[in-house]
C-alpha cells in the first residue's frame, strides 16, 4: 500500500513550539473519549474505528488481572530501587530523590529487560478480552506483535513524554496494524495518559520531522495545538484503547508528585500481511 506524506499549515511547526505546547497545554482543552461497546457487532466496530480512528473501552479487561500485571511489573522496579518502600508496593510511587529515567538509559534497560521476561507481562496482549476486539477489527486470523511494549513514567518527567506522532513510523509493515494502548493501573490525566486526534487517520502518513531529544520515540508529527483536537480519558483499571496505524496521538506528562505511571503497547495484524522484521524482535532492540 502506498503511503501518503502530507504537508498542510496545521503541521508546519516548529520543534520548540512542540514542547512549549507539551508543557503549557491544560487538561480542560481535551474532549472526553467517545466510548465503544466490546459486544457490538464486528460491523459496527469496524465502523466506529473507520471513522474517529480509535476505539475506547471502559472495563475491557478484568481488574484483577490486569492488577497481577501491575504487580509483576512493580515487583521487578521496586527490586531495582524505583520505588518508594514506605508505601503499599501497588501504589506504584516513586523513590524519593531517585532521578527520573527513561528508555534508553543503562539502568532503565536493565530493569526493563526483566519486566519483557515476566510471563504476566508478556502474555498480557493474548488476553481474549484483547483479542476478542482485534478479531472483530481484522476479521481474519490475528497476529500479535511478538515485539510486547511498556512504559514506565516517572513523575515530572515531561521532556521525557511521548510527542504526537503515527505508530507507522515505527511499526511499518502493513498500515492496517492496530495499537493497544492499556494502562496497568488507574491513571488519571495528571498521571499521563493516552490522548488521540479523533479522525486524524484520514490525513495519511505525515513526515515525523521534529525531533525530540530525550523524549520516548524522539521523533513527531510538526502539530500546531490551536489547531489540534485531543480526546482522552481519566482511565480506569482495565480501560483499553485501540487505534489506526495513522492516527496521530501523544502521551501526556506525568504530572504528580511521586506515582509512577506504568501502562503497557500492543500491535495487531492479519498473519498474512507484511510485517517489519523489527517488530519480531524483543522491545529495545529495534524500534518504538
Amino acid at each position: 500500500m502506498e503511503v501518503a506524506v502530507l504537508h498542510v499549515t496545521m503541521f508546519q511547526h516548529t520543534e520548540r513550539q512542540a514542547m512549549s505546547d507539551l508543557t503549557s497545554a491544560t487538561f480542560d482543552t481535551y474532549a472526553p473519549f467517545v466510548e465503544s461497546d466490546a459486544n457490538a457487532a464486528a460491523e459496527a466496530l469496524r465502523k466506529q474505528m473507520n471513522e474517529q480512528g480509535y476505539l475506547f473501552f471502559r472495563g475491557l479487561v478484568p481488574e484483577e488481572e490486569v492488577l497481577t500485571v501491575r504487580r509483576a511489573v512493580l515487583e521487578v522496579i521496586s527490586a531495582a530501587g524505583w520505588v518508594d518502600p514506605a508505601y503499599d508496593l501497588m501504589e506504584g510511587r516513586a523513590m524519593p530523590g531517585h532521578k527520573p529515567l527513561t528508555e534508553g538509559q543503562p539502568e532503565y534497560a536493565a530493569a526493563y529487560r526483566k519486566v519483557l521476561r515476566t510471563p504476566s507481562f508478556h502474555n498480557f496482549p493474548c488476553h481474549s478480552a484483547l483479542m476478542g476486539v482485534a478479531q472483530k477489527l481484522l476479521s481474519e486470523e490475528v497476529f500479535v506483535h511478538p515485539r510486547r511494549i511498556g512504559r514506565i513514567t516517572f513523575p515530572g518527567a515531561v521532556a521525557f513524554a511521548t510527542p504526537p506522532h503515527q505508530d507507522y513510523y515505527y511499526i511499518r509493515g502493513s498500515v492496517e496494524t492496530y495499537s493497544c494502548w492499556t494502562p496497568l493501573g488507574a491513571c488519571p490525566r495528571e498521571l499521563g495518559g493516552l490522548a488521540v486526534w479523533p479522525s486524524s487517520h484520514n490525513f495519511g502518513f505525515i513526515e515525523h520531522s521534529i525531533k525530540h531529544p530525550g523524549a520516548v520515540g524522539g521523533h513527531g508529527v510538526p502539530v500546531d495545538e490551536s489547531q489540534a483536537h485531543w480526546h482522552t480519558a481519566d482511565y480506569g483499571v482495565g480501560d483499553a484503547l485501540f487505534f489506526r496505524s495513522y492516527t496521530i496521538h501523544k502521551a501526556l506528562p506525568n504530572l504528580t508528585q511521586d506515582r509512577l505511571r506504568l501502562s503497557t503497547d500492543n500491535r495487531y495484524q492479519l498473519s498474512n500481511d507484511e510485517i517489519d522484521p523489527a517488530a519480531l524482535k524483543p522491545h529495545g532492540v529495534s524500534g518504538k
